[in-house]
């Protein structure tokens, strides 16, 4: 019998799991914005959080919905974790007892993290798992886009949780999930696109990082 999507959720968050307008616009950050205390790093249109137009003062946290407008664009920080909302998304973001939990209702997310602290990101296709990874979703006509950028990804169909697949990506391993299977899977190889390197790599600068994908680590000393 197949577990239902809530159980699905709970086995993710209790095993530590990461849960973690579409469009190619890019970052535009200042240098010195980077690794700042304040939460957010970069501000452009229309953007609400719980209805009220964000501010560089605004603080975004548990419980909150943001939602971009046309031209929003919308760049912060919570603890060691980085996201990036793009225009026409709505997103809300929301705790349990053992993880966080980010629901994109619509709209496009970027997001690294760095915290350790278990988390599930679902949009409206796809339910993933995430360990310490970068990652980037949107909405799509024809299904939920998904690439795990770098790190791995417990990634599930949310209309079937049987349907899944773990990522594991050094580079970009992009998936779009549609809402029906094909040949017994709704998973489908999709191409690396509307989003880049450099825009993940800006999303760990805003905690004080650097993208192991443009700034490989180095390997460990041999003793």
């Amino acid at each position: 019998m197949g577990m239902d999507q809530d159980e699905y959720l709970g086995r993710h968050l209790s095993r530590r799991c990461f849960l973690a307008g579409a469009g190619a616009a890019g970052l535009a950050i200042p240098l010195s914005g980077f690794g700042a205390p304040e939460q957010v790093h970069d501000l452009r249109g229309q953007v609400l959080v719980n209805g009220r137009q964000a501010t560089y003062q605004s603080e975004v946290k548990p419980g909150d919905r943001i939602v971009t407008g046309s031209d929003g664009h919308f760049v912060f920080v919570i603890g060691r974790d980085a996201f990036m909302v793009r225009s026409r998304s709505e997103l809300h973001i929301e705790n349990t007892p053992v993880g966080g939990l980010l629901r994109l209702v619509t709209g496009a997310l970027g997001a690294v993290f760095n915290s350790g602290r278990p988390h599930v990101i679902k949009a409206s296709l796809a339910t993933a798992g995430i360990r310490g990874t970068g990652v980037y979703t949107e909405t799509r006509g024809d299904g939920t886009y998904f690439c795990t950028c770098w790190g791995t990804v417990d990634l599930a169909a949310t209309e079937d949780a049987r349907d899944k697949e773990v990522i594991t990506s050094s580079r970009h391993l992009p998936r779009l999930v549609g809402s029906g299977a094909v040949d017994g899977t709704r998973f489908r190889p999709a191409p690396f696109e509307t989003h880049t390197d450099e825009e993940m790599d800006i999303l760990m600068k805003c905690v004080g990082l650097r993208s192991p994908i443009l700034v490989p680590q180095a390997p460990p000393a041999q003793k």
